[in-house]
């Protein structure tokens, strides 16, 4: 008999696929179409009420709901199946071209879990997600001051980003001075990640810092963006950060270069590597990690379909009781489908191999599907999951680094501007590594979701 988290995944997904019809030519297809007498403007109220207030006063917002399931937790026999729900609310007051002060506030809960705890990432009720003061402009003149709580992304967000996926997200408290003209921007930033906390005001952590130079140059190499950076990452000997492994104190600087771009014959392709040094405790860190992609898109064939090979490698400490430590920091990632779709792993200790195939259907549908097959670096270092907490220590009975073969299948559809509904599923296989250091069962992600833009 289904339980009530099946019942309703089925529910939700039949909800998508009837939004998923496809549209005829009196249906509106962005948010634009639905101003003024247009009998669609009900989906979108606070658009209406933007026309109407002063120009220097706007509201916006988002609603998303996720139903996911996960069976082989831990890679037990244990599954759950739950709603995610994320509202978020926000307020822009611009006095003046120069000055605007944006407020957000955000409310991310849980229903019909069963396993998985009413915590942070999962559950984090009503909140302040961003708030900051932002003087000058981001697309005008040459600089741009941001002051507050708010969001960073930087490039592909391999090593920075807001994790969107995740049904809180990340923030930071920062200030941050962007120098921009055109064809260049060159961001500078002091930080401290802000640490959610399920009924109680967020805070970030004292000393859990992260200061930065990141630069976006166009066509400094033709037909690409080329992206040099430089990180310095502080943070205390504190239980609670899986970085600092219980060792002390870190110290780390992490040197970056992401290169990406077209080339002849429909072909792309992106390049990231870090270097990581310093010290973490008495520990000096030597760590590097690397990202490359192959692409080609097929422009002739109805679909234009885009297939892809790319591969990440993020070092392990082969010697974690030496006094060098290897183990890749991940730092900020919006880690979502960067090593595999069911996120089972973080960007630390592991290999990874992937490819698949893009596709595209009209304006509206977004299809993909890939397969990957994963291994730890090294099996001195321990398995990490993908928030970089330690996942399965280090075993000395393990002699496979072969962590598992992923097939993963997703596709969303745009309803319009401001709509968009998907689905999904991943299945990991378990490989030779968890099948010795585990249960080894195999683990599945199924999920559905819509989310709608206001």
């Amino acid at each position: 008999m289904p339980t009530s988290g099946e019942i309703a995944f089925i529910s939700l997904l039949g909800f998508s696929s009837a939004l998923a019809q496809p549209a005829d030519s009196q249906t509106p297809t962005s948010r634009t179409a639905f101003d003024g007498e247009n009998s669609g403007a009900w989906l979108f109220p606070v658009e209406s009420l933007n026309h109407a207030l002063p120009r220097w006063l706007r509201f916006g917002g988002e609603y998303r709901s996720r139903i996911e399931g996960e069976d082989g937790i831990k890679y037990t026999a244990t599954n759950d199946a739950y709603l995610l729900s994320r509202f978020r609310f926000n307020v822009t007051i611009q006095p003046a071209k120069w000055l605007s002060f944006f407020g957000e506030t955000q409310d991310s809960r849980i229903f019909f879990n069963q396993h998985v705890p009413d915590a942070v990432p999962y559950q984090n009720t009503w909140d302040i997600r961003q708030a900051y003061i932002q003087i000058g402009s981001s697309t005008e003149g040459w600089a741009n001051l941001i002051v507050g709580r708010q969001v960073f992304a930087f490039g592909d967000e391999r090593v920075i980003g807001p994790s969107e996926w995740l049904n809180m997200g990340r923030t930071f408290d920062a200030v941050r001075l962007d120098v921009h003209q055109t064809g260049y921007k060159v961001s500078l930033f002091a930080s401290s990640v802000v640490v959610g906390v399920d009924g109680a005001m967020d805070h970030h952590l004292h000393g859990n810092n992260l200061y930065g130079v990141y630069g976006s140059f166009k066509n400094a190499i033709p037909g690409a963006v080329l992206e040099p950076y430089v990180l310095w990452r502080l943070a205390p000997a504190n239980a609670g950060l899986p970085e600092t492994a219980n060792r002390g104190h870190l110290n780390e600087t992490t040197i970056g270069l992401r290169l990406a771009g077209a080339l002849p014959a429909a072909f792309d392709y992106e390049i990231e590597m870090d270097r990581q040094t310093g010290s973490l405790g008495p520990n000096s860190i030597r760590a590097w990690a690397g990202y490359w992609s192959l692409g080609r898109t097929f422009r002739g064939v109805a679909t234009a379909p885009r297939i892809f090979i790319e591969s990440s490698y993020a070092s392990g400490s082969k010697n974690p009781s030496g006094p060098t430590w290897g183990t890749f920091d991940e730092i900020y990632p919006s880690n979502h489908d960067k090593l595999d779709f069911a996120d089972q792993f973080g960007r630390k200790n592991i290999q990874q191999v992937r490819a698949g195939v893009e596709e595209t259907i009209g304006k509206k549908w977004k299809l993909r599907q890939t397969y990957e097959s994963l291994w730890l670096a090294t099996t001195h270092d321990a398995l990490y999951a993908s928030s970089g907490a330690i996942s399965i220590p280090t075993d000395p009975g393990a002699t496979s680094r072969h962590l598992g073969q992923e097939v993963d299948i997703s596709a969303q559809y745009q309803v319009n501007e401001g709509v968009a509904a998907g689905f999904g599923c991943a299945r990991l296989f378990s490989g030779q590594f968890l099948k010795t250091t585990s249960p080894g069962k195999d683990f599945a992600y199924p999920f559905v979701y819509l989310t709608y833009r206001f």
